[in-house]
């Protein structure tokens, strides 16, 4: 079975802890790292990816400590950094050729899932254009096609669909859904609506620290009830938002449309709505203020 184990890591700066006891146990699918910037995602993957050494804790995958498997635990993996390096006179073709020669695939294997992987990207039309005429969606798109080139078993991806227009973040949402089937997938984001509907389970992070780990339905149950719907005339938001989380306001021609997470109801008139995971994150992550 294709398992991966963190015990206990723990990564300090100095005073500053990134990683505090972070543990879990991961099989087939897709898990999200949901968290604020600072609270220990890209610090957990470079320890992953053995780009960043843990003060303590371990982790094992199939049972095997991945230290102690270095080069072989390596081979199984696909990374996707969130600030990726790479050679602006390659083309993007070019590129993918030369990262499988680094991870040591047959020519014919590459051959082969090259052209798709830049299909599944959008990019087979730019193939032979250099990558330094890319925009910063379109190089996201070649780090990606890196990371997934050789099938590898752990897959690991850091913010990867930063700097991606709506269409281009549904097709590589729905592109890491397809090949997930029989990998862990692990994604750190802030952006809530690239894993809402994909994970398995959401780990969330403060401060280096699990302050949940479940599978999305489960984490919204816990809001049921708390999420509103109130319509008010403009000078009253500002108050309402003193007073409530406000988590969107929209405007119309009746007046103002506010989404708010309160445990009780806000006014007479306000109705429950079905809380969305972004609703979560901000129950967690954002700012209390009264209800």
């Amino acid at each position: 079975m294709n398992k991966l184990v963190f015990d206990r890591i723990s990564k300090s700066y100095g005073k500053t802890k990134a990683l505090t006891d972070f543990s879990a146990s991961l099989e087939p699918g897709i898990y999200a790292l949901l968290g604020p910037n600072g609270s220990g995602k890209s610090t957990l993957m470079n320890i992953l990816t053995d780009n960043l050494k843990a003060d303590c804790g371990k982790i094992c995958y199939c049972g095997e400590d991945v230290l102690k498997m270095g080069v072989r635990f390596r081979e199984k993996i696909g990374f996707m950094p969130q600030y990726p390096g790479m050679y602006g006179n390659f083309t993007a073709e070019r590129f993918l050729w030369y990262m499988s020669a680094l991870k040591g695939m047959k020519k014919e294997d590459a051959a082969k899932s090259i052209p798709e992987i830049l299909e599944a990207v959008e990019l087979s039309d730019v193939a032979n254009h250099k990558i330094s005429s890319f925009s910063g969606g379109m190089k996201q798109r070649v780090a990606l096609a890196q990371a997934v080139l050789g099938d590898p078993s752990v897959l690991i991806l850091d913010e990867p669909t930063a700097g991606l227009d709506p269409k281009q973040r549904i097709a590589i949402r729905n592109y890491i859904s397809r090949i997930a089937f029989n990998k862990i997938v692990i994604i750190a984001t802030h952006v809530v609506s690239d894993i809402e509907y994909i994970a398995r389970d959401v780990i969330m992070l403060k401060k280096g620290v699990i302050v949940d780990n479940a599978p999305p339905a489960e984490l919204l149950r816990k809001i049921e009830g708390q999420v509103w719907s109130v319509s008010v005339t403009e000078e009253k938001v500002q108050p309402m938002q003193e007073k409530y989380r406000v988590t969107n306001i929209l405007k119309d021609d009746d007046g103002v449309s506010l989404r708010i997470l309160s445990e009780k109801q806000p006014t007479e008139s306000s109705r429950p709505v079905k809380p969305t995971l972004e609703d979560y994150y901000l129950y967690v992550f954002g700012e209390r203020t009264g209800g």
